[in-house]
Formats: structure tokens, sequence, C-alpha cells
């Protein structure tokens, strides 16, 4: 994107929040037990959802930091769309057993749940339901390193966690910069494996946060631009991934997009996808990359009328783009 005298998103004021270290690279989350070391730890919690917790690389990286002279322990008990309350039992173990650094392998809930839990090991005079909205947490929490095995939630390098609130039935967002991981291991080969299912599920989630990235009131330049890269990329590739999940080279492009997406959306805000998607999670359970997909042609149209042409750029990104549409 060109920036001109025109362009009233220049006026805008933003804020960039990253891992202080992103790795990018098929292979690198066998680095996170020395990342941790290199963050001072020396007990460090790996933390998994259920499925993950008998995994041949969980068994390999935990092996890993204890011959490197750590006492790493492992929370195994992550479920999708996680409640606030089972983070009351992992912050009460993480206290007890001292860990000092948290290690997240998994999808959106894993991570998320790692970098909440992180920040309520270090705030324990404040709940999550006061941590809800922007910038309520009163400081950082312990060192983590997040490791997704999804390429959609963003997680990794995203400002943000999103819970469910069992006795309101809702889904709940929350943003701060201390959410923000200490380091970021974006590893494809990680996402290999994946079921069809999941790939395309989490897929769509990512496009969706790249498409409300460009859209929200909230973007600017800079997030307009990483979300249309985030945009061409699962446009390209999220269909071959789901079709022939062994392709690496698509693998690739997915994870590269998912992260670029978050990057966007931690900085812009997501909008009316999102909004409506939160409470089918939490008043029907309803898994989130779901709720995005049956939401997104629905909540498009609605804004078509509203920011035409908006949609030209998005089009064009997802090479869908014909001379005959309106080139605003």
């Amino acid at each position: 994107m060109i920036l001109s005298k025109n362009n009233m998103d220049l006026m805008k004021p933003f804020k960039f929040r990253m891992p202080k270290e992103v790795i990018f690279e098929s292979g690198c989350s066998c680095l996170a037990p020395e990342k941790a070391l290199q963050l001072g730890s020396k007990r460090p919690l790996f933390v998994t959802g259920r499925s993950m917790a008998k995994s041949i690389n969980l068994a390999a990286l935990m092996d890993k930091s204890s011959e490197l002279g750590m006492h790493p322990g492992h929370w195994g008990m992550v479920e999708p769309e996680p409640p606030v309350e089972l983070l009351e039992e992992a912050v009460e173990e993480i206290i007890r057993e001292n860990y000092d650094c948290l290690i997240a392998l998994g999808g959106g809930s894993s991570m998320d749940f790692a970098k909440m839990a992180a920040v309520m090991a270090k705030n324990r005079k404040i709940k999550p339901r006061d941590m809800v909205g922007s910038e309520k947490i009163p400081q950082k929490g312990l060192p983590t390193i997040m490791i997704p095995t999804t390429s959609g939630s963003g997680s990794e390098v995203s400002a943000v966690a999103v819970f469910s609130f069992a006795k309101e039935r809702m889904k709940k967002g929350i943003s701060s910069g201390f959410l923000v991981a200490d380091i970021a291991l974006v590893d494809p080969e990680l996402t290999l494996d994946l079921p069809q299912h999941i790939t395309a599920a989490s897929g769509m989630d990512a496009l969706v946060h790249g498409v409300e990235a460009f859209l929200s009131l909230g973007t600017n330049p800079f997030t307009q631009d990483l979300a249309l890269i985030a945009i061409k990329n699962i446009s390209a590739n999220l269909a071959e991934c789901v079709d022939n999940g062994q392709n690496l080279k698509a693998r690739e492009a997915q994870s590269y997009g998912s992260m670029i997406a978050g990057m966007a959306f931690s900085m812009s805000g997501t909008a009316g996808v999102h909004a409506m998607a939160y409470p089918l999670g939490g008043q029907y359970h309803v898994p989130h990359g779901e709720a995005n997909t049956a939401l997104l042609r629905w909540v498009m149209e609605y804004n078509l009328e509203g920011c035409e042409e908006k949609f030209i750029p998005i089009a064009k990104a997802m090479g869908v783009y014909e001379p005959s549409m309106s080139d605003c």
C-alpha cells in the first residue's frame, strides 16, 4: 500500500507489539529448550491439550530440557475453548512447583491458556474477568514461548487471549502487551499431520483474521499491508493443505499467512464475524474456526454496502478479482 496525502489512515496512530524473537523455520520447534534456558529458566512448564500429551514432539522437548540441566514439567489438561476456571488450577500448580517459564505446544487454546497462566502467576490479586478488555493487566507475567501446531489462531504473535466464562456462557477477549510471548517458534512441520477438518477450520480462522484486520475500523496502512499478505498466502494454499496435508511447501505458506494475520489483527482488532462467533462458542460450544466460517459470507455481504472499495484489494489478494468489478 502506497501512502499519500489523501490516505486518511496515515493519520491514525498505532502500536506494534511483537515477541522479542520470532523464528519461522521447519524444524525450529526443537530450539524451545535452549531458548527457555536463554530466558533464565530452570523449571519450564510445557502446556498442551490432552491430545498433545502423548506426542513424540513433547517427549523429545522434555528430554532435551532435562539434558540441558533444567527440570521440566507438563500441564496437559487444556481444553478447546478453555474455561477460566481451569486457569486457577494451572496457576496453583505453577506456583506450587516453582515453574519459571511456560512453553505452549498446541493450537490457539493452548497458547492462549499459557499466556494467561503466565500472567496470572505474577498478578494474583486480579481475576481473569477483571482483565477482560484492553490493557487491564497490571504487570508482566512469567516468560513464555509459543509453538503453534495449527495454522489458524496467530496467538503465537498476538497480544490477545480468549476464554470461555461458564457462568455467563460467553467467550471474552483479553488484550494486553503483557500477553505478547517472549519467543515464537513457528515450525510448519508440526502441521503436516493435522486432520483435514482441523486444517480447514483453523485455516479459515486465519483467513478471517486477515480479512477483518483489513476491514476493521481500527485498521491502519501497516495492518492492511500485513492483512493482504496473509490473505494472499492463505487463499492460495489452504485448499492444498486440506487435500494434501503432507505438502510442506503449502503448509509453510499457510503457517506464514496465519502468523502474519495474527500480527495484523493484534493491532487492528477484528470485527463483526468474531463478534458474533464468540456467542456461538460460549453458548453452543461451536468451534471457533467453524463459527467464523459460517458467519463470514453474511457479515461480508452486510459490510459490502458500507466499504465496497475495500473489497477490491481483498479480491485481488484472493486471486478472484475480475476487471468487471468496479475498482474504486
